[in-house]
């Protein structure tokens, strides 16, 4: 479960500017409001997710004021699940409950990561970086202002830290979640180049799931890319 990212200020300041609407203006006006109802039904992003048929990673953006106008479809799954907003209360309680077992999940989530076995293409990335005389740190774990996050490879090169995520899949749903990562990033280093590893031949739409990422390479060009520098 991916933490909370609004605080409890923002989150009451939020509530006290909708208070007095109905729940379809709330979120036409202010789709970023849906955190509300996601804390009023005690869900975590995960688990909305699930229950309204969507990914983590786009309730996420959602939340995060990335997409400009509510999904018709989830507002329609959200109306006929809850008629009004839930009280204020009720959001902080499952706030505090929520972040709790996602530290909890996150922890355990970061020492499985830190001990996992690389794969093909992480070995495949490491051997290049070697070639090239640059070690770097394997399944590091750095610390972001809203915890956490382990990556696959971190490097130093010319005072600046490169920080490299690998993946073998093409599912939206994996490079939503990847970009969702390079935010948490990015928020919390200055000075720091993100760098997506992609299989060949990935189309363009999916490449641009990772916009928030510096560079996205694939695979087989990753040595061209490196000689580059």
């Amino acid at each position: 479960m991916a933490p909370i990212k609004s605080g409890l200020i923002e989150i009451r300041k939020m509530y006290k500017e909708v208070i007095n609407k109905n729940i379809e203006k709330i979120l036409e006006q202010n789709p970023r409001s849906l955190i509300l109802f996601r804390l009023g039904l005690g869900l975590s992003l995960v688990d909305f997710g699930k229950e309204f048929g969507f990914s983590y990673a786009t309730i996420s953006q959602i939340e995060r004021g990335k997409t400009k106008k509510i999904n018709k479809k989830l507002l329609s799954k959200l109306l006929m699940k809850i008629n009004r907003l839930p009280s204020l209360e009720k959001i902080v309680d499952n706030y505090g409950k929520i972040s709790q077992l996602s530290r909890g999940g996150q922890n355990q989530g970061i020492r499985r990561a830190e001990r996992a076995e690389l794969t093909k293409e992480e070995k495949r990335i490491l051997g290049v970086l070697i070639n090239h005389g640059i070690k770097p740190e394997i399944h590091k774990t750095v610390m972001t202002h809203v915890g956490p996050v382990n990556v696959d490879l971190r490097f130093v090169k010319d005072d600046i830290s490169f920080i490299v995520e690998i993946t073998r899949s093409e599912r939206r749903q994996k490079l939503e979640s990847m970009d969702f990562r390079a935010i948490k990033i990015k928020e919390g280093f200055k000075n720091i180049k993100l760098v997506a590893v992609v299989p060949k031949n990935l189309s363009n739409v999916l490449k641009r799931r990772l916009e928030d990422f510096d560079y996205v390479i694939e695979l087989d060009k990753f040595n061209d890319f490196i000689i580059g520098f």
